[in-house]
C-alpha cells in the first residue's frame, strides 16, 4: 500500500486530500486553468454528440439518442407506453428536486445558517 499522496495538478502542487478538506467554494477555486479547460472541452465533446444525434439524424424526443441498453423504449409501445411516459416525468421531478437541493446547498455556504437543517 502506497501513502504518497494522489494530486489533482502537479504543477500546483494540488493534492485531492486538500481539496477534499476546502469548502465547496475554495474547492473550485483550487481547481487550475488547465483542469477547467479539460472539463470545458469533455462538456463540450458530450453536447457535441448529443446534438448531432438529436438533430443531424432525426430524433423528435428530447434525450432520444439511441442509446437504451436496459430496453425501456423496446417495450410495448416505445416512447409512448404508459410506462415510458411515467418515467420521463419522475426524470423531470428528479431533476427539479436536484435544483433545489443546489440552490439550498448554495444559499447555506453564502449564508451560514440559512439552510434549515442541523448540521454537524
Amino acid at each position: 500500500e502506497t501513502t504518497d499522496p494522489w494530486y489533482l495538478s502537479t504543477s500546483e502542487g494540488i493534492t485531492f486530500a486538500d481539496v477534499a478538506k476546502a469548502t465547496p467554494y475554495e474547492a473550485i477555486a483550487m481547481v487550475p486553468a488547465a483542469g477547467w479547460l479539460q472539463i470545458f472541452f469533455a462538456a463540450g465533446l458530450f453536447e457535441f454528440t448529443a446534438w448531432e444525434r438529436q438533430w443531424n439524424q432525426g430524433r423528435e424526443i428530447p434525450g432520444d439518442y439511441g442509446y437504451d441498453p436496459l430496453g425501456f423504449t423496446k417495450q410495448e409501445g416505445g416512447w409512448d407506453s404508459d410506462a415510458m411516459k411515467k418515467l420521463r416525468l419522475q426524470e423531470i421531478k428528479n431533476g427539479r428536486l436536484a435544483m433545489i437541493a443546489i440552490s439550498g446547498w448554495v444559499s447555506n455556504d453564502f449564508i451560514p445558517g440559512s439552510f434549515p437543517v442541523i448540521h454537524p
